[in-house]
């Protein structure tokens, strides 16, 4: 079974972190195998500082994607966490597996689980489970294009911060997952992704959340890759104290083995 395996070296750049509800896990399935087999992705990530401006930042994410015939599975993991001064800056995990399965030629469907912990975002648990078709709208060598809709069930719980409104908060939503992710190979060893996500209440369609991504990888060598990704998010309703966007740009160099 041929294996390839992904490791991010070095993450350049972040102007911020985004912490609004949506995660793009389509990224990892954006040019999938076409033979069955299994590919392999892990991205490592250290910031260490001492001096005037002490920082410590660690963090990494795997992904397995799978296909067995009509069958596409996909396994992903992150973590990170981050201190300056004694002062905690960064902690967070997450997990995603979904399931696609082909119906025919354009059709096909998915089902998907997730967990998430973020201090900062006042998440203690998120959990969600979903299900629902996707279209493929282009499938050629260089150019792709699917599009998604799921239903989405979700479980929240806040965590207990003092002068928060929703200390403690625990709360369930019904909402809709659409999305339109894209990826092109635009020559001369660069490939562009994109992804938006909507995700509306279904009972309260003025509770919503977007997410947009747009990333370029560039082939630096045979091995050696570099990638720039621009992330949008927007949470119409956020825990107390939790803004509503966040923006992030990350430059990283990939290695590949």
């Amino acid at each position: 079974m041929p294996r390839a395996w992904l490791v991010i070296a070095a993450i350049c750049l972040v102007t911020a972190t985004a912490r609004a509800q949506i995660v793009n896990v389509q990224g990892a399935l954006a040019k999938p195998p076409a033979q069955d087999g299994v590919t392999g992705q892990v991205e490592l990530k250290l910031n260490w500082r001492e001096g005037n401006n002490p920082l410590f930042d660690i963090g990494g994410a795997g992904s397995i994607v799978v296909r067995r015939g009509r069958l596409l599975g996909l396994a992903l993991a992150r973590g990170e966490y981050g201190t300056s001064r004694g002062l905690t800056l960064t902690r967070k995990s997450f997990e995603h597996v979904r399931l696609r399965a082909e119906l025919d030629c354009r059709w096909r469907w998915e089902a998907f689980a997730q967990h998430e912990y973020d201090q900062f975002r006042r998440l203690s648990l998120r959990a969600l489970v979903g299900t629902g078709p996707a279209l493929q709208l282009l499938d050629d060598p260089t150019v792709a294009l699917l599009a998604g809709a799921a239903y989405l069930y979700e479980y929240e719980q806040l965590d207990t911060r003092r002068g928060t409104l929703d200390a403690g908060l625990r709360r369930n939503a019904h909402r809709a997952s659409l999305y339109l992710t894209g990826h092109e190979d635009v020559g001369a060893g660069v490939a562009i992704v994109e992804t938006i996500y909507a995700q509306p209440r279904l009972d309260q369609p003025g509770d919503f959340r977007l997410l947009g991504e747009l990333a370029a990888q560039s082939k630096l060598s045979a091995r050696l890759a570099l990638k720039n990704s621009f992330l949008v998010a927007y949470n119409r309703t956020p825990p107390d104290g939790v803004k509503r966007h966040d923006t992030a740009l990350e430059i990283s160099l990939l290695a590949t083995f």
